[in-house]
């Protein structure tokens, strides 16, 4: 017998579903966010707008579904990367994200000055605060993995680093997606945070690995 898993096949409304985030990704990296309109995009993704709504919600709604798919990416990668280290593995969340980014800039940008300006208006919106929370809980993972090994001394709580990288890691993308900095300037910034807070909390055998990284990366831009 072969040791072959297939996949199980999509039903109808996990294929209407696939569609319709699809279109909508494309949409927005036309005309942004502003332009997506649900019943252009039921046309787009041959369903209507109540399929939409009952598969998936409204307009903000589907943002949320964008970016859940975008971390899931980022999560796939890094489940195909055997044995990483601790300070590899904060690395590569950063620079998995980026090189997605990378692959649709004009999209990723439109999307995330949406969920910018929409968690601005309203934080507490249902899935947006997941999202952060989500994205910022891969960071703390690769910092409880430093301490496990004693890279790090734990002095500084594992979540608390872990926000900090995210926050740090949020503010670049600002600075990106308002056309401040490209995406090596991004990926530059939030990459110097990750050493940065590694540094605050460093074992005395793992900090000349760090200041060695540290000293590779050119200052960030202000």
């Amino acid at each position: 017998m072969s040791d072959t898993v297939l996949a199980a096949p999509q039903t109808g409304k996990q294929t209407r579903r696939a569609r319709i985030i699809h279109e909508a990704h494309k949409m927005i990296g036309r005309e942004g966010f502003d332009g997506l309109s649900l019943r252009k995009l039921a046309s787009a993704a041959e369903v209507t707008v109540p399929t939409i709504y009952n598969l998936i919600g409204s307009k903000e709604q589907i943002l949320v579904e964008l970016f859940r798919a975008w971390i899931a990416q980022i999560e796939a990668a890094l489940d195909q990367i055997e044995e990483i280290q601790p300070l590899d593995l904060a690395e590569t969340i950063i620079t998995e994200a980026i090189d997605l980014i990378r692959e649709d800039e004009v999209f990723f940008r439109a999307a995330h000055l949406a969920i910018n300006r929409l968690v601005e208006a309203d934080s507490s919106r249902e899935g947006f605060e997941k999202l952060g929370v989500k994205a910022s809980s891969m960071q703390t993972a690769a910092v409880r993995a430093a301490q496990a090994q004693g890279l790090l001394n734990g002095t500084i709580p594992a979540e608390t680093l872990g926000t900090l990288i995210y926050f740090n890691y949020s503010e670049a993308s600002r600075y990106w997606m308002h056309g401040h900095y490209t995406l090596d300037d991004f990926r530059n910034t939030a990459l110097t945070g990750v050493y940065v807070h590694f540094l605050s909390d460093a074992s005395d055998a793992f900090r000349p690995e760090l200041l060695n990284r540290l000293s590779q990366m050119a200052p960030p831009k202000i």
